[in-house]
């Protein structure tokens, strides 16, 4: 696909990137000369120096004639204007970069009345995905499919608990529930395995199972840690305020630190029933003050790679049993060895949801990709495809139908019945199936994972 990206900052670089790791034609247009000239040397896209909002430039880049046209660039406004200045010239679609959340709560008005496809806000869903690890505090990783009926967990394998030793196939036993294994990391290596796997302490393993199994699954690993009820949030960025108003209608106390005196003003005023402090949530004092070794989960989220891990190691020897940590540059985790500490990056979420978007909008005659998440670090995926008349697997039972090396079922949704398949299951029209593989493998369409006919 053609796709013109406006705006090559943090959030624009890592969607070039990503859609042009996905073999897409990409243009980047930013204003900044030096922006534009390290994209040009570091993609293998093209990039044009100039603004996105201007007519001119917008046919320099071939906006006319592009598929999609992203505009992300720090101002709202601006991107908004660009998606109109594209559609009126032509362009398929058109996506804005929206992260006001007065903007936010009247969206679905914007999208009407501008003519998007779709928003993006990489601050929210940031906010969103902490909210959820919070919830439950003994995954490292959650994903979500079929509405939220469907999880994909990261779990750790620990010495002695019901995954250590196990064979894949004894674990609906050992649960008394059905759960599928879609991928295991063990060290540097990563697996896609059958049921005959045996799990070792260590691993990173990833469960898919129906959201209300995971308490029970948990439960039955030795996690008994309720949600967070106490919250502390170190930096006042609009991640923390989105963040904060998903807490607070959760019924969860917060407490948040912010050193600029205008921001902290500006958050105590808007959240009422937070407590807000003014004071540098970096200092050793201020944190034994605020007794943060006594929160469920602390949120490091300060703008500031370096600071925010130096934090989260800090407050991790507190004792504190929760971590988030906001950075915008992933390589950076491998300093994280503590299981209880998330990363959390608004830029690579993001990249990953536009991936997901034009994946769907390159197929969307066929089995298209409804959802759309990385695990493993990246090296795997899961996909969830819509199940149309055109499937070739449709109404036959899953032993009888071959499926490409690496590839897995690991899940059926029939109209809000999930349903962990086994032999006999089958894939039916209205349908939708998750589906695991190599990250490496392109998959556009269901019947891609299907093996060849001899």
């Amino acid at each position: 696909m053609k796709i013109v990206i406006i705006g090559g900052g943090k959030v624009g670089y890592a969607i070039a990137a990503q859609l042009t790791h996905e073999g897409h034609d990409i243009t980047v247009v930013d204003q900044n000369l030096s922006v534009a000239e390290r994209i040009g040397d570091t993609l293998d896209c093209m990039s044009i120096c100039g603004s996105g909002a201007t007519v001119e430039v917008m046919r320099v880049a071939g906006v006319p004639t592009s598929d999609l046209v992203i505009a992300c660039t720090h101002q709202d406004e601006l991107n908004m204007l660009c998606c109109v200045f594209a559609k009126r010239l032509g362009c398929g679609s058109a996506i804005a970069r929206v992260r006001m959340p007065e903007y936010a709560q009247q969206m679905y008005l914007l999208k009407d009345g501008l003519g998007l496809s779709t928003t993006m806000n990489p601050e929210q869903t940031a906010a969103r995905e902490m909210f959820r690890l919070m919830e439950i505090p003994g995954v490292l990783k959650r994903e979500s499919f079929a509405g939220g009926r469907v999880e994909i967990v990261e779990i750790i394998c620990r010495a002695g608990d019901l995954l250590d030793g196990a064979s894949l196939m004894d674990l609906p036993k050992k649960f008394k529930t059905r759960v599928f294994v879609g991928a295991v990391q063990r060290g540097n290596d990563t697996f896609i395995p059958d049921g005959r796997f045996t799990l070792r302490a260590g691993d990173k393993v990833y469960i898919c199972a129906p959201a209300t199994q995971l308490v029970h699954i948990l439960h039955a690993l030795g996690e008994h840690r309720k949600k967070a009820r106490r919250v502390l949030l170190i930096g006042g960025s609009r991640v923390a305020e989105y963040l904060t108003e998903m807490l607070l209608k959760a019924g969860t106390e917060v407490k948040l630190i912010e050193q600029d005196k205008e921001q902290a003003e500006y958050l105590f005023d808007r959240f009422p029933g937070a407590q807000v402090i003014c004071a540098d949530g970096s200092n050793e004092r201020v944190l034994a003050e605020e007794n943060a070794e006594s929160m469920d989960a602390v949120a490091m989220m300060t703008g500031r790679d370096e600071q925010n891990l130096i934090l989260s190691m800090y407050v991790g020897g507190l004792g504190v049993p929760q971590l988030l940590t906001q950075v915008d540059h992933t390589e950076f985790g491998t300093l994280i060895q503590d299981p209880h500490n998330h990363l959390i990056s608004p830029k690579q979420l993001c990249a990953d949801e536009m991936v997901r978007y034009v994946r769907a909008l390159q197929n969307s005659g066929g089995s298209s990709v409804v959802t759309l998440h990385h695990l493993a670090g990246g090296k795997v995926d899961a996909l969830e495809f819509n199940v149309t008349a055109s499937c070739r697997g449709k109404g036959k039972q899953l032993r009888d139908i071959r499926l490409k090396r690496n590839i897995l079922i690991a899940c059926i949704n029939r109209m809000g019945r999930i349903i962990i398949p086994g032999g006999l299951d089958t894939v039916e029209v209205g349908d939708t199936v998750v589906v695991i593989t190599d990250s490496h493998r392109k998959i556009l369409d269901l019947n891609d994972i299907y093996a060849d006919e001899d």
